[in-house]
């Protein structure tokens, strides 16, 4: 392409008689212009992609560990418990046996081709060397075999993982009745009980009835028909408003029949109480009662800040802070989840990281050792777990958190995909009713979409957006794509405006999750510089109140979208066409080479008469699906 001069150089020319002024430039060259710049990026984008595609490969060396102990926890939890001792001493027998000849990996395995009994077959097989692949000996009729020197340790530690998870499940998930109060419960019988709360009291998403609430608590006294009855038994509570004032550790009596719990729970039963708690007991004093203390006092100062001015602040604030939802109202809840931002008000990972990086980042910024800032960063997390409420969602998310910001802080992206398959793996152990959890399934789907597509979507926005653009929209674009397919199995709707919503919310969610944190821990002492921190978190929960009040009114805010696995498949099908498509528009060369390929495998005369049918076909079939979905027909 010939490069034009300029207007100047060609006048100098024509003064001298070296040539006459070139034609004026044509119109459109701004749009050229334009365009030129597009490929140029698009071209470096390219570049990028490549250079880094390298350097930042995802560890999947413990994915098996990973997909065996997260398998044989949703299974296990619906075992009885012979069929989980004996499921226990196979893998036990496969670890022993695999440690065994990890043990011996050097020595070769020989398996003789002709017929036992002759000496120097024997002789040979003791000194043959190890070898990789199977070499067969002539003179003896040996053939040798080594397993691979990775396999024994990968397995050796699955079976160790998987030793984990059964153990928990059997101490933890008993057959049976094994008490008298079990035994009473199993039958049916009216109950007068003496409850211990176990987590804070959360409200129910029914969506049709009067506001009830769930908790977990445990039974520690009973009696039926005037007899006493023994033991100790974790039930779910799904009760009334009145339940909304306790903590955990309080205890309080109720009356009411416990219900068989599902195959997968975690409780033994489920308890509807039938009265008002009464007789309540406060909690043991001492961190509880400080804590219990310090979230009410928090709770006063928003209303002081806020209950006049904006009601819909008042009550998204202490959520977005502490995971407290009860003050807020139906309709902004129902906003939030048109638009996906419900995660928002519960205490996820995101708001561990944002307080252990803050911490951090504080600290050396006073020049603290490395060790000391990351040991005083922990503490500080170990205590705002206690603060907002040690409930096995929130420990949930503290272990996520930190993983997120030791990966950040730590200057080591690589071992992210390492330290969320640890994470993972104890958690599930510690806890294998995990595994059929769907917080903690979205949890690590949000997480594992940052790490393998968050980077990639960056690169690829980056080619038709601005830098700083183009990473906003790839942290939610990514987490989403990975989110959507599950999503559909809790709300069987297509929230287009999730990811504009996500990105709009993003630039206030620290500033009140560090600001939030502070008047917390200032409520009781400070309350001047509670009502100020107060202040200004709101302002940021005001401002994602308004986001989704006002996305959530837009045309087309919730769609209809087909649940279950026809949905799950469908919404899976989308994602992927999504990351194709940004993948086909940087990778142009290799889209247009693979589809080359793919078409080589067609017959010519095939795609000329039948290839613009086919596709019309298939558009058709996948319309016709999803609208028989969708329609329930």
């Amino acid at each position: 392409m010939r490069l034009r001069e300029p207007r100047w150089a060609q006048f100098a020319k024509a003064a001298v008689g070296d040539t006459a002024p070139g034609p004026a430039p044509r119109r459109g060259g701004r749009l050229r212009r334009q365009a030129g710049d597009v490929r140029r990026r698009l071209a470096t984008a390219r570049q990028d992609q490549r250079d880094s595609t390298g350097h930042h490969r995802p560890d999947i060396r413990l994915l098996p560990s990973v997909v065996a102990v997260w398998a044989m926890a949703a299974a296990a939890i619906a075992w009885s418990a012979g069929t989980v001792f004996a499921v226990l001493v196979l893998v036990g027998g496969g670890g022993l046996g695999t440690a065994a000849c990890t043990l011996l990996r050097r020595r070769p395995i020989l398996f003789p081709l002709t017929l036992p009994g002759s000496a120097l077959r024997k002789k040979a097989a003791r000194v043959q060397p190890a070898v990789s692949t199977a070499v067969p000996l002539k003179r003896t009729g040996v053939r040798t075999f080594q397993v691979p020197a990775g396999t024994g340790p990968t397995v050796l530690l699955a079976c160790v993982c998987l030793l984990g998870v059964l153990l928990a499940v059997a101490l933890r998930h008993p057959g049976g009745a094994s008490s008298e109060l079990e035994l009473a419960a199993s039958q049916g019988e009216e109950l007068a009980l003496t409850l211990e709360m176990a987590t804070v009291p959360r409200r129910l998403e029914s969506g049709h009835g009067p506001p009830q609430l769930v908790f977990d608590a445990f039974v520690i006294h009973a009696t039926s028909r005037g007899r006493a009855l023994t033991g100790r038994m974790p039930v779910r509570v799904v009760a009334a408003a009145a339940w909304a004032g306790l903590q955990p550790g309080d205890q309080a009596w109720t009356a009411g029949r416990i219900g068989a719990a599902g195959a997968r729970d975690s409780v033994a039963g489920v308890l509807h109480p039938g009265s008002a708690p009464t007789a309540v007991k406060a909690g043991k004093g001492g961190v509880q009662a400080v804590v219990v203390s310090m979230r009410q006092a928090w709770k006063d100062r928003v209303d002081s800040v806020w209950a006049g001015r904006s009601p819909d602040t008042a009550g998204l604030l202490p959520g977005m802070v502490m995971g407290d939802r009860q003050g807020m109202g139906g309709d902004l809840n129902d906003a939030m989840k048109t638009v996906g931002l419900t995660h928002l008000t519960a205490v996820s990972g995101a708001n561990c990281t944002l307080v252990l990086a803050s911490l951090v980042l504080v600290l050396r910024s006073m020049h603290t050792p490395r060790l000391a800032a990351f040991a005083v960063s922990g503490a500080g997390l170990v205590g705002f777990v206690v603060l907002v409420g040690p409930d096995p969602s929130v420990l949930r998310a503290a272990v996520m958190g930190a993983i997120g910001a030791m990966a950040m802080l730590g200057g080591r992206p690589k071992r992210t995909g390492a330290l969320l398959s640890v994470s993972i793996i104890v958690l599930l152990v510690a806890d294998p009713w995990l595994a059929v959890d769907y917080a903690f399934i979205l949890s690590v789907l949000a997480t594992a979409g940052l790490h393998l597509v968050g980077r990639r979507c960056a690169g690829w926005l980056s080619a038709l957006l601005p830098l700083w653009l183009a990473q906003a929209v790839a942290i939610p674009l990514a987490a989403q794509l990975f989110c959507a397919p599950v999503i559909v199995l809790l709300q069987a709707r297509l929230t287009p405006y999730a990811i504009v919503a996500n990105m709009a919310a993003a630039p206030v969610v620290a500033l009140v999750t560090t600001v939030g944190t502070l008047g917390l821990l200032a409520a009781n002492v400070l309350p001047a510089l509670a009502e100020l921190c107060a202040a200004v978190s709101g302002a940021g929960a005001w401002w994602v109140g308004a986001v989704a009040r006002w996305m959530s009114s837009l045309p087309a805010a919730s769609l209809p979208w087909p649940g279950g696995v026809q949905g799950v498949v469908l919404m899976a099908g989308l994602n992927a066409a999504v990351l194709g498509g940004l993948y086909a528009v940087v990778e142009r060369d290799r889209t247009a080479g693979a589809a080359a390929a793919a078409l080589g495998w067609v017959p010519p005369w095939w795609r000329r008469r039948f290839g613009f049918t086919t596709a019309a076909a298939l558009a058709a079939v996948v319309a016709g699906w999803w609208t028989a979905a969708v329609l329930r027909l």
